[in-house]
């Protein structure tokens, strides 16, 4: 009879679970942490999302900053969108306008690879093309075209239970991407990751430095 009650109680848990996931979360995971690696230019790139909420909370840090200048920096999603950089030793926090994300392009949202419809997978031109396992996770592999600044492009990513463990895109300039090494799936990931540490101040960022690209 002990036992019983324990598994219901453990059924029970789970369901609770389950239902705490809101509608529309990109992820079918509530927590983690994903390690990528890049290779840019021969040197590798590593950062790390954190993530909570379903993926509705996520953060990114990185080493070396934009084209390698600077020291370790955390990237967080507003509100509305645009995403927020944070040096957490300087005590500095920047304002990066909303250029979409990942499998999407300049201007477009970011796919929710979770809730994949058919509209979706139309205007992405969106195929499933087998199973391929990355950081021990089996993933599915999708093939699809993205637009960026005029150009369209060839893109592969990986997918586990929404979430992209590895991507691989055609260039001009060649073939580029990311892969998993480390995926910390279910861990506690504290709140203070996806906030601006009190009493920093958020600057815009100035996008006329980038000449042509101010307008956008």
């Amino acid at each position: 009879m002990k036992k019983m009650i324990m598994a219901a109680a453990l059924l029970a848990t789970v369901s609770m679970a389950k239902a705490q996931a809101p509608a529309g979360a990109p992820y079918s995971v509530k927590s983690g942490i994903i390690t990528m690696s890049m290779d840019m230019m021969g040197q590798e790139m590593i950062t790390e999302t954190y993530f909570d909420n379903y993926g509705l909370l996520t953060a990114q840090v990185s080493e070396g900053g934009f084209m390698g200048n600077g020291g370790k920096t955390r990237t967080i999603t507003d509100k509305d969108g645009s995403q927020i950089r944070i040096d957490d030793a300087a005590k500095t926090a920047t304002k990066m306008p909303a250029f979409g994300g990942m499998g999407g392009g300049m201007g477009r949202p970011q796919i929710n690879w979770n809730n994949l419809t058919d509209q979706v997978k139309k205007e992405n031109n969106i195929k499933e093309v087998g199973k391929e396992t990355v950081a021990g996770k089996e993933c599915t592999k999708y093939t699809l075209t993205m637009d960026m600044m005029g150009q369209s492009m060839q893109q592969t990513v990986w997918i586990y239970k929404g979430i992209m463990l590895k991507n691989s895109m055609s260039t001009e300039m060649g073939e580029f991407g990311q892969t998993c090494t480390k995926f910390q799936e279910n861990v506690e990931v504290k709140a203070d990751m996806f906030t601006v540490p009190a009493g920093v101040k958020v600057e815009e960022f100035d996008m006329s430095q980038f000449g042509g690209f101010g307008g956008f």
